[in-house]
């Protein structure tokens, strides 16, 4: 089964991205490829659907290039954009070499140039770049020329080379600064300073690095205007008073900016460089260096240069002299209120996909080591599988504990992945306690449906909590199209679409997965989205509202922990006879047959049910009442996951001639003899 799924998952995902691709002109060839690799798969499985074994060969070729295409190659994309970002070029470059021959035409390129330029910035060699942007500003249209000469900016700013960003700035840009007016929060912080915040800060510190402390008091004047009553730009804010004050060192002060609560937005390592910078233009020299050398053993690539510039002028370190300008605004700025930071600069690590993540790794690392296998049907009836017989007669925290226990490695896999890559969609638009009480509620009403409305014995996963993921922001990007225009601009919405078609169409082709804890979950996941939108009239009580959820549905699931560690199998058993059909344990009696005659028939019987001929066992598992006499045999069957069930068959015969076999998985005959030994003894 697992490898039709695969066959039906590059079919979906090569079709859909496919044809999103081949609309494109620069990433054609790599959506014509998805679209082969889609055609192969859906030959392999037309062969596997029609036991046509000659197309099981595109179908193979189909679904390794689509590993490739769809996961291998963006994979190696998003860790060479990891590697670069940690100034690991040549990983980097690695990485991207992969993806180039694993998904051509899929715009690797670009990213390639991106990494050079990258390259050439660290190594400061960036005169080629500033010519190249140089002759596209000469071709480009007037509204486009002031972005290209803030990018030329930012190149010198970026290599320490503060005297041609200097020159070049008021060559090209302060022209394209307005005259002082009222900053409101109306109007864009860039139409008031006249160039892009993150320029005006940095060539505020260029001045400061080059001792023109006075220019750069003035354009830190000119920022606080800007900024007051602006708290979108309190980040910036920040930054240009740390620079002016590290630099015109003001110790105390720049220890006030850079107190974790204050600064939460930048790295360990900025704030000791910071500091020490501070204690350099104090003339604090043991101060600074030591700094230096703690920030440094933080820090890799580019920034290493700077801070080795610093420690080597070290030596002729002294106090920074003051002028009239300088003085005046660091009297300002330090009797002002400090800003605070509401803006995260970095991308927040996703909570609650970890957290939801870590749960399920952990319980299917207690049953597969504690128990067994977690493809057997006694271990998920042990780890707190969903089993309608059971929950019926009380175990009702079977409706919890079934969320995180899956069935096998390939569907634990299969899960924790869509967990990750919904979960920080689901993060990013609700936050991580609306993406809890979200999963919540969906899980847990996926578990309701598939215990009201399902067929199967035995269910388990979080299947029904993940398509709650789906309906969530299907509805949050529906409801508020016009605030996620990137994400429809990517195909999100589409791409959403489609995986729920497509769940449905695999739904009805193996019935064997739960459909109702799917749908269950899909709906109840929707509704959730709509309740908890941060877009919507009451976020604020909704927020709330998301937090008692999540934490209602912790507490929840520990009282279901405790339940299921304290409940045997065997406790299982005796509190339920409803349950025995829901897992495959069966009992048959009868009369008037001769014992050896009874047991060639069960063992016709076995391979009607689709067992493994059976073979004598090694030893009983199941005590005989007094009275009775019989054997064991051994057997196993591949269940519609594919996974191999042992099973134990129990014939036996009683002193008046009754006849009894027992069809029960091993590992629960073993969990509770006693159990069979009763329902033997309770015979009429």
């Amino acid at each position: 089964m697992y490898y039709e799924l695969a066959l039906i998952s590059v079919l979906v995902a090569g079709g859909y991205w496919g044809w999103y691709f081949v609309r494109h002109d620069a990433t054609r060839l790599y959506g014509v490829l998805q679209l082969g690799a889609a055609a192969l798969s859906g030959l392999g499985l037309i062969g596997a659907k029609l036991d046509k074994p000659g197309l099981g060969v595109p179908g193979a070729v189909g679904v390794g290039a689509g590993v490739c295409l769809l996961l291998i190659a963006p994979l190696a994309r998003a860790t060479a954009r990891r590697f670069a970002a940690n100034e690991r070029f040549g990983l980097a470059q690695r990485m991207l070499d992969i993806a180039e021959v694993l998904a051509p035409g899929s715009g690797v390129g670009d990213e390639k140039a991106l990494l050079g330029a990258m390259r050439e910035i660290r190594d400061g060699n960036i005169e080629q770049a500033v010519e190249a942007l140089t002759a596209a500003k000469d071709r480009a249209p007037a509204e486009a020329r002031l972005a290209i000469d803030e990018r030329i900016a930012m190149l010198y700013l970026a290599a320490y080379r503060w005297e041609d960003a200097i020159e070049h700035a008021e060559t090209h840009l302060f022209d394209a600064i307005p005259p002082a007016a009222e900053s409101t929060p109306t109007v864009a912080l860039r139409s008031v300073l006249g160039i892009a915040p993150p320029v005006w800060v940095e060539l505020l510190g260029a001045y400061g690095y080059k001792g023109d402390l006075d220019q750069a008091a003035r354009m830190l004047a000119r920022l606080e205007d800007a900024c007051a009553g602006r708290p979108d730009a309190s980040v910036w804010l920040h930054r240009g008073r740390l620079i002016f004050l590290a630099l015109a060192g003001r110790v105390d002060a720049v220890q006030a900016l850079v107190a974790r609560r204050r600064s939460r937005h930048m790295k360990p390592a900025a704030r000791t460089y910071w500091v020490a910078v501070a204690h350099e233009r104090h003339g604090e020299v043991a101060a600074a260096e030591a700094a230096y050398t703690k920030a440094r053993s933080r820090s890799r690539g580019r920034p290493r240069v700077l801070i080795d510039q610093a420690l080597a002028r070290l030596a002729n370190a002294k106090p920074v002299e003051l002028g009239p300008a300088a003085t005046e605004v660091i009297a300002r700025v330090e009797s002002a209120p400090p800003p605070r930071v509401t803006e995260r600069l970095r991308p927040r690590s996703p909570i609650a996909p970890r957290i939801l993540f870590g749960a399920m790794i952990v319980v299917s690392a207690i049953l597969a080591f504690g128990v067994g296998s977690t493809s057997d049907i006694g271990t998920l009836l042990r780890g707190g599988a969903l089993v309608r017989g059971l929950i019926s007669d009380g175990e009702w925290w079977r409706l919890v504990s079934c969320i995180f226990v899956h069935v096998g490695v390939m569907h634990l896999a299969v899960n924790v992945i869509g967990l990750w890559l919904l979960g920080r969609l689901t993060e990013d638009l609700f936050g991580p306690w609306r993406t809890l009480a979200i999963f919540a509620i969906a899980g847990l009403a996926g578990s309701a449906a598939s215990y009201l409305l399902g067929t199967a014995g035995v269910s388990a996963g979080a299947s029904g909590a993940l398509f709650g993921f789906v309906g969530a922001v299907f509805v949050e990007l529906t409801l508020h199209r016009r605030r996620y225009r990137t994400a429809w601009n990517r195909g999100v919405w589409g791409s959403l679409v489609f995986v729920t078609v497509a769940q449905v169409g695999i739904d009805l082709l193996y019935p064997v997965t739960d459909q109702w804890a799917h749908g269950g979950g899909l709906v109840a996941g929707a509704l959730a989205g709509f309740l908890f939108s941060t877009n919507g009239r009451f976020t604020h009580i909704a927020q709330h509202v998301a937090r008692v959820v999540a934490i209602a549905f912790a507490a929840l699931v520990i009282v279901a922990a405790v339940q299921v560690s304290r409940t045997s199998i065997a406790h299982s058993l005796a509190r339920s006879d409803r349950a025995l059909p829901d897992l495959a344990i069966m009992m048959q009696t009868k009369r008037g047959v001769a014992f050896e005659n009874y047991a060639a028939e069960e063992l016709a019987n076995a391979r009607k049910l689709e067992l493994d001929d059976p073979k004598p066992a090694s030893d009983n598992t199941v005590p005989l009442p007094p009275g009775w006499q019989g054997r064991e045999l051994e057997t196993s069957a591949a269940d519609p996951l594919g996974n191999r069930q042992y099973f134990r068959i129990v014939v036996a015969t009683r002193s008046d001639g009754l006849l009894a076999t027992i069809y029960v998985p091993e590992t629960i005959a073993r969990a509770a003899p006693a159990f069979f030994t009763q329902l033997l003894a309770s015979l009429p």
